[in-house]
């Protein structure tokens, strides 16, 4: 498994003091049990790290990473799939860097270290760096200087494009990123995953939304609709083959690449599925593993709300919701499923 880079020197202390990595990215001891008796799917818990006392936090090595936006295509992102952006106030020749003040409260730019900054998919011979008028160095692409911006809550947001036609995502080339042409009555992707949206399909993104009918329901990055199943158990699945099939899992891919807005963290957990692949984990919240429906053709839709009285949407408390959806029952998938 392909750890990023930001996540390697975590694992690599972990290793050293005996602690193992599971392929869901968690902390488990060696002696770790089966949560629930006759599964083979295990429950896990997130572990806070601890710093040693009086031990100063090692220096944050930058990363530049690349990632594709839907409507943008590849953007250079952060070590925590940020997407990045240049400023056309400054310049690159010679670079400069002239957002300071409130303009760097609201576009944070991507501070440089003293160590090497860690490049995937970007050209190493693109990135530098620039003393900006405070005294402190910025990483820049091209020679523009790289920023972050604070609307941007998720892994694949992308908020910051285009404001005040002055800021755009970096390319990895350094250029700006183009926005590309809708392609017309292309439903989002109804393949397993968590991700925010926009091809962030190593990411798991919790959201929730207001819907008309159901109220606070949770949704993932790309607003599609989660739920859980009565013939389910806190903490174990009992949906397989062809109801896997119907019902694609909400995988989880670690805490390292979650994201959550409106649901209490706390909440969060996961198993190890016993039908997948090695490794292969779902999100569970409040304890109910979590779940799309596959004739959830487009964000918002609740088609598999009540279906066979047994599929619920999602509070964000992780209660079921037994209202009646407004858009459809989802017949046709009888048998609980």
């Amino acid at each position: 498994m392909e750890f990023p880079r930001w996540a390697i020197p975590a694992a690599a202390a972990l290793t050293a003091s005996g602690v193992l990595l599971t392929a869901c990215g968690q902390e488990t001891g060696g002696n770790q049990k089966n949560t629930s008796a006759g599964s083979a799917q295990q429950v896990q818990q997130p572990q806070q790290p601890q710093q040693p006392a009086n031990e100063p936090a090692a220096p944050e090595s930058p990363a530049l990473e690349v990632a594709s936006v839907s409507k943008l295509g590849k953007v250079v992102t952060d070590g925590e799939g940020r997407t990045l952006y240049r400023f056309d106030k400054d310049t690159a020749r010679p670079p400069a860097s002239t957002c300071l003040e409130e303009c760097a409260t609201a576009w944070p730019p991507v501070m440089a270290s003293q160590a090497a900054v860690q490049v995937k998919g970007v050209d190493e011979s693109l990135v530098g760096k620039v003393k900006r008028p405070d005294g402190k160095w910025q990483v820049t692409l091209g020679g523009w200087p790289l920023y972050r911006y604070a609307k941007d809550q998720s892994p694949g947001d992308a908020n910051g494009q285009g404001v005040q036609g002055t800021w755009y995502a970096a390319a990895p080339t350094g250029k700006k990123a183009a926005a590309k042409a809708a392609e017309p009555n292309q439903p989002p992707q109804q393949n397993e995953g968590g991700g925010g949206g926009g091809g962030w399909a190593g990411w798991t993104t919790i959201k929730v939304r207001q819907d008309p009918a159901l109220g606070m329901i949770v949704t993932d990055g790309k607003g599609r609709t989660m739920y859980r199943f009565d013939k389910d158990k806190p903490k174990v699945s009992n949906c397989f083959g062809d109801c896997r099939a119907k019902w694609p899992i909400v995988r989880f891919n670690g805490f390292k690449k979650l994201k959550v807005s409106g649901v209490d963290k706390s909440l969060i957990s996961f198993i190890e599925r016993k039908d997948g692949k090695p490794g292969e984990c779902q999100l569970l919240i409040n304890g109910w593993p979590m779940y799309y429906f596959a004739k959830d053709a487009k964000a918002g839709d609740t088609k598999g709300q009540a279906v066979q009285n047994v599929w619920w949407a999602v509070s964000p408390e992780g209660k079921k919701i037994t209202a009646k959806a407004g858009g459809g029952d989802g017949g046709g998938y009888g048998g609980g499923y």
